[in-house]
């Protein structure tokens, strides 16, 4: 995925007076392209990226009273390589992955019953993206033709460019991005509650440098000054073992002979 990085240069109207102060006072507003391209670079750059081999992490959800709900491990590589799994404390294990050519899930039931299933590459990557927020990052300049930016605001107890934009099923949403050290702070929606449109804020805190590159630790999901967050102590690059994505027996069951 190649970022295009364009300047533009916001002009400023004098409504106090008639001299024109010096152009370096008028402050500039940024393309959107320039701060996605921004972004990518606080992180460590678009190379650090793409060469990524492979990526690992650990963490645990935890409700706004602190309880642990959710464990959760997500470990990807180049070909469409996925492992994830979902420890619901106390309930059950759910778990998805792909060999990078037959995507697939295991779900329980409440009397302990354990599926599996083949599912198609859209559900996986649906089920990714809900998990790994690097890639919602990288992903996001897809959404360039309906990008505006909007204003600077306070995300999160810091300073952003807010930008909106619309996805492919016509949602609107905001991503916030640090005006000081352009990183992504985080992104806002409304979702459709039994109360109607409520706002649900996603912010990523904690960061700290692994590898070439410098990612968050914490990630907050504020709803209704609710917060329920998504702690992570585990990260490791390029370190995944392929064997680690084998088919489990029981998928290799489900898939004709070659």
């Amino acid at each position: 995925m190649h970022l295009v990085l364009l300047s533009s240069i916001a002009l400023g109207l004098l409504f106090f007076s008639q001299k024109q102060p010096d152009s370096s006072s008028i402050p500039e507003k940024p393309t959107a392209e320039s701060i996605l391209e921004r972004a990518i670079q606080s992180i460590g750059g678009k190379r650090a990226i793409d060469s990524m081999e492979s990526f690992e992490m650990h963490g645990v959800m935890r409700l706004p009273n602190k309880k642990p709900v959710i464990e959760i491990e997500l470990a990807t590589a180049k070909g469409g390589k996925v492992l994830g799994m979902m420890s619901f404390i106390g309930l059950g294990q759910a778990r998805f992955g792909s060999d990078g050519k037959i995507p697939w899930e295991q779900t329980f039931q409440a009397d302990g019953a354990t599926h599996w299933n083949l599912i198609g590459q859209q559900a996986l990557s649906q089920k990714v993206k809900q998990i790994n927020w690097l890639e919602w990052l990288t992903t996001l300049p897809q959404y360039l033709g309906s990008m505006k930016v909007l204003k600077q605001t306070e995300f999160d107890g810091e300073l952003c460019w807010e930008i909106e934009y619309k996805t492919h099923a016509n949602e609107t949403r905001s991503a916030f991005f640090s005006y000081d050290t352009h990183k992504p702070r985080g992104r806002r929606s409304h979702e459709q509650t039994s109360s109607g449109l409520s706002q649900v804020d996603v912010a990523f805190r904690n960061w700290e440098s692994v590898g070439k590159l410098l990612l968050f630790k914490e990630v907050a999901f504020v709803h209704n000054d609710q917060e329920v967050t998504f702690a992570i102590d585990f990260i490791e690059i390029d370190e995944v073992p392929p064997t680690l994505f084998k088919l489990p027996h029981e998928i290799r069951a489900l898939t004709p002979d070659p």
